[in-house]
Parts: structure tokens; sequence; C-alpha cells
């Protein structure tokens, strides 16, 4: 069973634990109860972001562009969310594009 919104706050997709509840709530959250003020986004050529062509930007829009990739290689993204209680963990699925 995943939490109500789809996210495991802790544990594992296979043994999922419950997010937090915000004092006199009963709805867990993802956020800690914060806004999310920033996002991390790194990004290499190799899934196990240990190569030579990648780095990290950050961002506060959901929207973002990444510069200066080499064509033709395919890279590998993975996000994470910041905010005042602060940072979560990267994506553990992350997405793979080539680069135009």
């Amino acid at each position: 069973f995943i939490p109500h919104h789809d996210v495991p706050c802790a544990g594992t997709y296979e043994v999922p634990k419950e997010c937090p509840t915000l004092y006199g709530s009963d709805t867990p959250c993802t956020d800690g109860g914060e806004e999310i003020y920033e996002f991390e986004v790194e990004f290499n050529e190799r899934d196990d972001f240990l190569g030579s062509d990648g780095g990290r930007k950050i961002v506060t829009a959901s929207l973002t562009s990444l510069e200066h990739l080499t064509s033709g290689r395919p890279y590998y993204i993975r996000v994470l969310a910041r905010n005042s209680i602060g940072s979560g963990h990267f994506t553990s699925q992350h997405l793979s594009v080539v680069a135009p």
C-alpha cells in the first residue's frame, strides 16, 4: 500500500511508511508542511551519476532547461526538492534523455 498521495515518505515502495502530519491535522504531507522553495536538478551521462559529463543546477521554477550538453549523448536526470525543513532525497527513478 502506497500512502494516499502515492509517494512513500519513508521506507520503500515495497514497504512504505506514511508521511508525518502537521500538528492539529490528520492529513499526511510529503513536504513536512512547508512550501517547497527550490529544486536541485542533477544530470550525468552515467546512471550512477559518477561520470565526468554532468552537473547540478538549482532552480526555483518547476520548469528548466539544461545547457552545454553533448549533442547525441544520453543523460540521466534526477531531482530533489528543498524547503525550510531541509532537502528531500533525489528521486530514485530518474529520467533518461538524449541531448539534441
